[in-house]
Formats: C-alpha cells, structure tokens, sequence
C-alpha cells in the first residue's frame, strides 16, 4: 500500500509505464500533471460517497465575531480544514444516540453559524493515502491511472480503466470497482444500535415499552 501522495502517484505511473517523478514540484509533464489533479482528483473520489472509513465527527471550533462584523447567528464556527464537501448531521454531542440534532446551523462568509454554543459537525473527513482501506486504494489507482492513460495519449488504455473504475457508460459512473468499494464499505461498517427510549415505531416501541403499549397503539382491546 502507498504511505503518500508522491508514491501513489508514482504507482500509477507505473501501470502506464511512465518514468518514476522524485518530487511533485521537478518540472517534469507527469509532475506538473500530478501536481495539479491528484488533488481534485482524490477530493472526488472522497466526497463522491458518504464513505464509512471516512466519517468524522469533530467538535467545531468557536471563532471570534468580528467588531464591524454582522453576526448571522450569536455563535460563530470555523469550517474544519479537513472536511470535504458538506456536514452530513450537526448535533450537541459526539454519539449519534444520546445527542439531539442542532437544527439551525447557516453557512455564511465562509463560516459555520448556530444558535447553539457547542455544536459536532459529522461530515466525510480527508484522509491520508496510508490509511485508506484496500478497496477504495484500487478505486483511486485505477481511476487516476486512467486519467494519467489520457494525458498520455493512451486512449484504449484510458477507456479500459475508466470502464474498471466506474462501470459500463449505462451504469452511469456507479459500477466497476466503485460499485465494489461502497459495498465492501458498506460491509465493514459497525453495526448500527437500537436505542432504549428511542421511539421508532410500534415495533420498536413493544421493544422498550412492553406489549400493553404495543397494543394500545395498535388499537386492540
């Protein structure tokens, strides 16, 4: 596995044959072109799917308002620099099962904004090359390599991998090894939790509140 940017970049010219860069800043082609789209590129692939090995729960740092600032709301947040795309929840503390949601959050001048002083933002985090799972490394490799394919003029090459990244053009960019690693993804989430006094239904509620509560609800005598 690739431990960072420079040597997955090099994997990838590998698979095209290209010659090994030494830096991301040697003036070579390949380095100008890794230089400038691997980083939208691995920006894509993270936020094109709520990945679970991504997920980041972080406590949003209060920032000061500004004297001849108009606040938006009475506490001002700053965005996390390691968040990629939008906040999937806000809520009032880090577990999902014994946090409310915070329902008034505004994005305004490049901050968060709340009503509430502490606020967590969940959201799908940047993470380092080395601490990608398998299955979402092959998805990267074989999608920049096609991108590296292109730049080098090797279009059957190209096509052959963008079709092994994304699927057949009827899939629509949701096939191939994407469709694999958000399964595989999807597998190797943790188990989610029934919580007790958390209505979800009658079902749920014969769970936790016995079955005379069941019963009322569901109208029998």
């Amino acid at each position: 596995m690739p431990a960072t940017d420079l040597e997955f970049c090099n994997l990838c010219i590998g698979r095209i044959g290209g010659d090994r860069i030494a830096d991301f800043d040697e003036g070579s082609p390949l380095a100008i072109f890794c230089a400038e789209q691997w980083p939208e590129k691995r920006r894509m692939l993270l936020g094109k799917y709520r990945w679970n090995f991504a997920n980041t729960v972080r406590l949003l740092a209060p920032a000061e308002i500004g004297e001849n600032e108009t606040a938006v709301m009475p506490y001002k947040f700053t965005i996390p620099a390691d968040m990629i795309d939008a906040v999937h929840a806000f809520r009032d503390h880090p577990d999902p099962y014994e946090a409310e949601r915070t329902p008034y959050v505004m994005l305004a001048n490049d901050q968060f904004w709340a009503d509430e002083a502490i606020v967590y933002g969940e959201y799908t985090g940047d993470r380092a090359v080395a601490l990608w799972p398998g299955y979402f490394s092959e998805l990267a490799q074989v999608a920049f390599t096609a991108d590296l394919a292109g730049h080098a003029q090797l279009t059957t090459l190209q096509r052959t991998l963008e079709a092994k990244a994304w699927g057949t053009p009827q899939e629509n960019g949701e096939g191939g090894l994407y469709l694999t690693a958000r399964n595989e993804d999807a597998r190797m989430a943790p188990p989610r939790k029934l919580v007790s006094g958390v209505d979800a239904g009658p079902l749920i509620g014969a769970r936790y509140t016995g079955a005379s509560t069941f019963i009322e609800r569901l109208g029998i005598r």
